[in-house]
């Protein structure tokens, strides 16, 4: 498997612009442009792209597609510190799509990652059915008309249902995916009946599902599933991830061990003179 290389320098263009900031993620060095007044990954990228390679069965190398992909932090999660991939990364927005890119960049990822500007509602414009052995995604959560739509409309489109909803998306998964191909996701656990049963309507059989509370005596906030296209051998519910605890930076040692320490808890580089 062909690895991200290590770029010994950074060219001007894939420094952090005035409106943005460049942040690290993960154990393996992932780094991402975000717009500093903007929509900006959270937690639910990381316990998807760990859940995703975790209860993965196809091979490594089979190639994956990231429907929505953001500014990037699943796809490079999935082949930096995972080892999955190849992975084509399809985002809407062509503002984030630039960033998206230049993350690739930066991280010295383009043997890997594929960027794609599109929208996964014509997905059969961009990639031929049945190419992948797994279709990956963190969608917008909200529903289109729930609540006060946010005026950013960057911010809009990543957050709510006002370019794609949970049906589309799981649309999408199904035509990219070979039969046997799985698709991983994350939705809040409000919706988890809703969701399941629009897997189930297009065949995508849910084989793995695991609710994440934020505490251990907390309800849950959302859900990880993983379904099958076509093969349904039954549901495995996991145990519980429970985000926040006695770990680094405040997690649970589960969730700790996805992240490098706050540099505030890392032990210090050993003294030379010593």
């Amino acid at each position: 498997m062909q690895a991200c290389r290590t770029r010994p320098v950074t060219p001007s263009h894939l420094q952090p612009g005035p409106d943005e900031t460049l942040d690290s993620i993960g154990t393996a060095g992932v780094r991402v442009f975000q717009r500093r007044n903007g929509y900006r990954f959270t937690l639910d990228a990381v316990l998807l792209a760990h859940f995703a390679a975790t209860e993965s069965t196809p091979s490594p190398a089979s190639p994956v597609l990231e429907l929505g992909a953001g500014s990037g932090v699943v796809s490079l999660l999935l082949v930096k510190q995972f080892g999955l991939g190849p992975v084509d990364a399809l985002e809407l927005q062509p503002a984030v799509f630039a960033r998206l890119t230049r993350a690739v960049a930066l991280n010295a990822c383009e043997a890997r990652v594929r960027p794609m500007l599109g929208d996964l509602c014509r997905i059969r414009e961009f990639v031929t059915g049945g190419a992948y052995g797994h279709v990956v995604s963190n969608p917008p959560f909200r529903v289109a008309d729930a609540g006060v739509r946010s005026p950013d409309d960057e911010r809009a489109i990543s957050k709510s249902e006002v370019a794609c909803d949970a049906q589309a998306v799981i649309t999408a998964a199904r035509y990219a995916l070979a039969p046997g191909g799985l698709v991983s996701l994350v939705y809040p656990a409000a919706r988890a009946a809703e969701v399941l049963g629009f897997l189930a309507q297009a065949k995508l059989h849910p084989r793995v599902l695991r609710f994440v509370h934020s505490r251990v005596d907390a309800p849950a906030t959302r859900f990880l599933v993983q379904a099958v296209r076509d093969r349904d051998r039954g549901l495995t519910v996991r145990p519980p991830l429970v985000v926040h605890g006695e770990g680094p930076g405040g997690y649970a040692p589960e969730v700790a061990a996805l992240m490098d320490p706050p540099l505030a808890e890392q032990a210090p580089p050993p003294n030379e003179s010593d």
